[in-house]
């Protein structure tokens, strides 16, 4: 492995050795899941060893910063599903792709669910999430404007959904500093989404929604459950098979009712 990422820090393309070494690690976790080898060869190697640290961002919007977003975001210029996809990632902590990605077949706002398939999960396993109604609300906005199609996020053909960068895009746009000026085919709101605490992304609201969920008391495991996020220890996968299927139901629960309130404060 270090010979693999050696080769390519030799040769200065520090940012690939990094990516090459993310690949063979995510490689070797699928085979100890899969129990094709006993051990990650990679375990004992620290990411940031090689080719330098990465910065890991940590934004999390405070609750004044949502507050703040509620008022700004209708007034934004957002298309409606775009406003609607802010507070889904926010309620259901999900990964902005998985949401852009999804099909109405997915869903069940009847029922209250939504399951991400393991071929949009980025860790490869199926996802179901318990929607509240904060959560359905603003699918059912989505599905007013895109009911029509199979997918919820339909791309200007109805091939398929719309890119996944769509979003992050267009929240990017309207967070742009005064001095970075007017450019063509940008929107004309470029500060329209700017908070006080500096720049966030669609990614930032995954990782607020769980701060919020265990700031109102849930279990950080809990949390992490909601994330579908994979336990890294073998042992805890092995032998810790509790689903938490109503824990993690009542989390996304508590966050919707959470976020009700900053809606109406």
């Amino acid at each position: 492995i270090t010979v693999v990422t050696d080769t390519m820090l030799a040769r200065g393309v520090n940012r690939a050795a990094k990516i090459a070494f993310s690949l063979m690690r995510q490689m070797f976790r699928f085979a100890v899941d899969r129990d094709l080898i006993e051990y990650d060869p990679t375990a004992s190697i620290r990411k940031a060893k090689i080719g330098g640290k990465d910065v890991e961002r940590d934004r999390v919007l405070n609750d004044e910063e949502i507050r703040t977003l509620a008022k700004l975001a209708p007034e934004a210029g957002l298309r409606p599903s775009t406003e609607a996809a802010i507070w889904i990632a926010l309620s259901t902590c999900c990964r902005i792709g998985e949401l852009l990605g999804a099909r109405w077949g997915h869903l069940d706002l009847a029922k209250g669910t939504w399951l991400i398939p393991a071929e949009n999960s980025k860790n490869g396993k199926p996802h179901s999430i318990t929607l509240s109604s904060f959560a359905i609300m603003q699918f059912e906005r989505v599905r007013a404007l895109n009911g029509s199609s199979a997918w919820c996020y339909p791309n200007t053909d109805d091939s398929g959904p719309v890119c996944s960068k769509t979003v992050t895009k267009q929240l990017g746009d309207r967070q742009r500093g005064p001095d970075q000026g007017t450019m063509s085919r940008r929107s004309a709101n470029a500060q329209a989404l700017i908070l006080p605490g500096g720049k966030w992304t669609p990614h930032d609201l995954r990782r607020t929604g769980a701060t919020i969920m265990t700031a109102l008391g849930i279990l950080p495991e809990v949390a992490e459950r909601c994330l579908n996020h994979t336990e890294e220890n073998k042992v805890k996968r092995t032998y810790q098979r509790h689903s938490y299927t109503k824990e993690m139901a009542e989390a996304w629960h508590i966050l919707g009712e959470k976020l009700e309130q900053f809606h109406e404060s």
